[in-house]
């Protein structure tokens, strides 16, 4: 795996404003892995030829980047510049320019490997608008408490955690909290008195393309004491992954989802587990869907009261056998 933060880190003074390495990893491609050495900030650059048709990136920005390309007075190159503007965002840019490296190294041309490196940018554009830098939200908090229940569940349970992990969607693009081959799986979590299911989309209990979708909803009360928090859970399941490689790939999960160990003084409220409830999202399951919608509607959000669900009630431990 390419390391292009141990490259920023390693990268020493030359005497130039702009530091630059060559990315050996890639040797097909000219690529750098670049640092202002006045304001510290990164940059990951792209050369290609000037045959190589780039699209118009000038003031492409979002949070905390800004992309551009500049023709190379003294050669007949093109480059394409990713800079990094805002410091605090440096270990959130290493994984997107990491995820270029990756999929850039399949390419055989130049052509190629701009296509894929857009589509990457594309990608983490939508990623980058989604990621709450200010810290989680206790709603957002709440979300990822119980996808980490859900881990652990499975972690006792014999489930490797290479399987769970890779079945996390995370941050991604899923509408899905987990997707297990062909089976979705869907984590909800409430602290209310009065438990109800908040669906916040219409694509969260649509089972297009799968062959099956479970719902599991944990049920929660706020306590001063002996119970677990956000920070806990994460704690635990660190313990619970035994390879370097998963701990990384989890790591890098929660900080796609905005956890953040700064942060970590705002994840302590404590929650005790009252029930888990499993449902299986059946073709009758009361839920609405982007196929009812009228068009130009979307992103619904709405309530499913329990009481309209005991029809579709599964035992967790069923859901299991099928994952």
């Amino acid at each position: 795996m390419i390391n292009i933060k141990s490259i920023w880190e390693n990268q020493k003074p030359t005497g130039d404003i702009i530091i630059k390495t060559r990315i050996d990893d890639v040797p097909h491609l000219n690529c750098f892995a670049a640092t202002n050495h006045i304001t510290g900030q990164h940059l990951f650059i792209m050369s290609v030829s000037k045959k190589v048709v780039i699209p118009e990136l000038k003031n492409y920005r979002f949070k905390g980047v800004e992309i551009y390309s500049l023709p190379n007075e003294t050669e007949t190159t093109f480059e394409l510049y990713i800079y990094l503007l805002d410091n605090d965002l440096k270990d959130i840019f290493s994984l997107f320019i990491q995820n270029i490296l990756e999929d850039i190294i399949k390419s055989v041309t130049e052509n190629e490997a701009l296509t894929i490196t857009l589509n990457v940018i594309s990608k983490w554009k939508k990623l980058f608008d989604k990621i709450n830098f200010n810290g989680l939200s206790i709603e957002l908090q709440k979300g990822l408490i119980g996808e980490l229940l859900f881990i652990n569940y499975l972690l006792k349970n014999n489930k490797t955690a290479t399987s769970i992990l890779n079945a996390w969607t995370g941050a991604d693009f899923e509408d899905k909290d987990f997707v297990f081959g062909s089976v979705g799986v869907e984590i909800k979590l409430t602290s209310s008195k009065h438990p109800k299911i908040k669906i916040t989309s219409e694509r969260q209990l649509d089972a297009e393309n799968l062959s099956k979708l479970f719902l599991i909803l944990y049920a929660t009360e706020e306590v001063k004491e002996n119970g677990f928090s956000l920070n806990s859970l994460v704690e635990q399941t660190r313990q619970n992954i035994s390879t370097n490689e998963q701990s990384i790939f989890f790591n890098e999960r929660l900080l796609l989802l905005g956890y953040r160990e700064d942060d970590r003084e705002y994840y302590n409220k404590m929650y005790s587990l009252k029930k888990t409830f499993g449902f299986t999202v059946a073709a009758d399951f009361p839920k609405i869907v982007k196929s009812q919608l009228p068009l130009g509607i979307y992103d619904t959000s709405y309530s499913i009261e329990l009481s309209a669900l005991e029809k579709f009630i599964l035992e967790t431990e069923e859901i299991l056998q099928q994952i």
